[in-house]
Order: structure tokens, then C-alpha cells, then sequence
């Protein structure tokens, strides 16, 4: 609600505690001002200037302390704050620890042991070969190499070094897989037309004659088959095959001729039933002299085996 009016000519009720009564005016006193000082009186207050002649007075310089911390903005808490106290020393850099010089490797005398027993390996090899012991080819003498460097190999993994022969083993084994496939594809293949294989050595021997077209002849006297077993097959498409053989030698003749003729060491026959023909023949001398299998396969022709 609105308060009523009050009457003209009265001013304000009295504020409660203050102790002045209403309407009357209320003045606040001021500190009294400082007296003014003249010039003189300020000049008397400063020390005398030194006269000409008079020692200055300096005043005592003030004790050195430490250096003040640098200024700028530092971390306030440690390990960098203010309260972390001072900095410490920058330790000073240590020499690298010196290394005692790597003893020198003595020489291993398991390489040169090894390579001489290669060398004794093939000359044990070469002499059975060369008694006929047994027949020895070019894959008998890098299998023996290869032996010989294997086990070279296998003592330098608890005596002496010598790194080397792996090198020289993988070079043999390359050459052992070389000859032994060349030895197991050994054959000799006749160009078309008429041929004849006359071998002279047991190592000249093949295992397989093959003719496509034309009169074929393998001629065996100049082989010694002595204390050997030997098998041969004979392959001939078209056209006659004639096998001479040794005189003292064992001969097993297993053929077959599908159109045409056979004649084995004199007993005769023929047709077109193309049936296998066995016959076993040990020569005037009877039984010795080696061993030797002919299998011999004629597509259309005459087939002869004789001595």
C-alpha cells in the first residue's frame, strides 16, 4: 500500500539510532590541513653540500650475497619450482669405457685335413675302379668328394673352422646331380637310317640303344663282361637289329618282334603274335665269363642275336 502524505513544511522522521533529531542537518568535520613550509625550512632539512677540499662520505657498500635466482617464468612445484631448492651441479661427462682389442683367430688346420682326405678319397676310388672291384662312374667320384667334405663339415661343428667347405660341398653336390642324371639317361640314340654301336670299354657301355627307321647293329666282343652282371635293352621301330655278343659270356635274351623274324643263337621263329621270346645261352665254354640280360624290342623287322 502507499504510505500517507506527510504535511508540508516537515522534513523527515529521525533515523532510528542515530541520535539527531528529525529535519535537523547532518555535517561531517575535516582533518585540519597541514601548515605550509617555507623554502628556507626545506633546504634546512637536506645535509650541506661538500665544500672544496672535504672527503666525501661514502656510504658502506652492502655485503655480497647470492646470486638471485634467474628471472622469468619457472615451474611452481619441483623438481624445477621455486621450492626445489637450488639447481644441481651439472655432472661432468665420463669418458667412453676402452675396449680390450679382439684376440685374433689362430688358423684352423680342419680345412687343409679335409681337403687332403678328398683328395685320398678319390685315389682309394680311382684304385678299385682301376682293380674292377666294381665299375665306378663320374658320379661315384663326387659322391665320394661329397662324403669326404660332409664329414669334414660335421667335425668343424665341435673342433676347428672351416667355413669354406660349405661352399665347396654345394659346388660337388651340383656336380653329383649332374653326372647322376647324366648316368641315368644314358643311352645312345641312332639317327634314322642304318647304325652300328661298337663299344670297346665296359664304361663305354650304355644301357639302352634305341633306332626309329633302318638296320641297326650292336657288336659287344670288345667288352670284357667278366664277373659282372649287365643288362642292355635294345629299342628298334622299324627296320632289323643284330646283337653280337662275347664268346664266354652268360646270355638271357627276353624279346619281342610284333611283325617279323627271330633268330637267337640259331633257334628260329616267327610271326605277328609279338609274344615275348626268353632264351638263355652260356656259350661253348659253359657257365662263367659274366652275366649278360638283353631285352630287345622290334616294332616291324628281323631281329638276330648270335656270337
Amino acid at each position: 500500500p502507499v504510505p500517507p502524505a506527510q504535511p508540508a513544511g516537515t522534513g523527515p522522521a529521525a533515523w532510528p539510532g542515530t541520535g539527531h533529531p528529525a529535519g535537523a542537518e547532518q555535517t561531517t568535520e575535516l582533518p585540519p590541513t597541514p601548515a605550509a613550509t617555507s623554502p628556507a625550512a626545506e633546504a634546512a632539512a637536506w645535509p650541506p653540500a661538500p665544500t672544496a677540499g672535504e672527503a666525501v662520505s661514502v656510504p658502506p657498500a652492502s655485503p655480497v650475497t647470492a646470486p638471485l635466482p634467474p628471472t622469468g617464468y619457472r615451474e611452481p612445484f619441483a623438481p624445477r619450482g621455486p621450492y626445489a631448492g637450488p639447481y644441481p651441479p651439472t655432472p661432468a661427462p665420463t669418458a667412453p669405457p676402452v675396449r680390450a682389442p679382439k684376440r685374433p683367430k689362430e688358423r684352423s688346420a680342419l680345412g687343409a685335413v679335409t681337403f687332403s682326405l678328398i683328395f685320398l678319397a678319390l685315389g682309394v676310388v680311382a684304385v678299385l675302379d682301376l682293380l674292377d672291384v666294381f665299375s665306378v662312374g663320374a658320379a661315384g667320384y663326387f659322391a665320394a668328394a661329397l662324403a669326404t667334405i660332409g664329414l669334414g663339415l660335421l667335425v668343424g661343428t665341435w673342433f676347428g673352422r672351416a667355413r669354406w667347405l660349405i661352399a665347396l660341398g654345394l659346388v660337388t653336390a651340383a656336380a653329383l646331380g649332374v653326372a647322376t642324371v647324366a648316368e641315368s639317361y644314358d643311352r645312345v640314340r641312332g639317327v634314322d637310317g642304318n647304325v652300328t654301336w661298337a663299344p670297346t670299354d665296359y664304361r663305354d657301355l650304355a644301357t639302352r640303344y634305341e633306332n626309329n627307321f633302318g638296320d641297326a647293329v650292336l657288336d659287344l666282343r670288345g667288352i670284357d663282361f667278366d664277373k659282372k652282371d649287365t643288362q642292355i635293352t635294345v629299342a628298334i621301330n622299324l627296320g632289323k637289329a643284330t646283337v653280337v655278343v662275347p664268346p664266354n659270356v652268360d646270355v638271357t635274351t627276353v624279346a619281342d618282334v610284333n611283325a617279323g623274324d627271330a633268330t637267337i643263337f640259331g633257334q628260329h621263329s616267327g610271326g605277328l603274335d609279338g609274344r615275348l621270346r626268353e632264351s638263355t645261352d652260356v656259350g661253348p665254354d659253359g657257365p662263367g665269363g659274366g652275366t649278360l640280360r638283353l631285352y630287345i624290342h622290334v616294332n616291324a623287322g628281323n631281329l638276330e642275336v648270335t656270337r
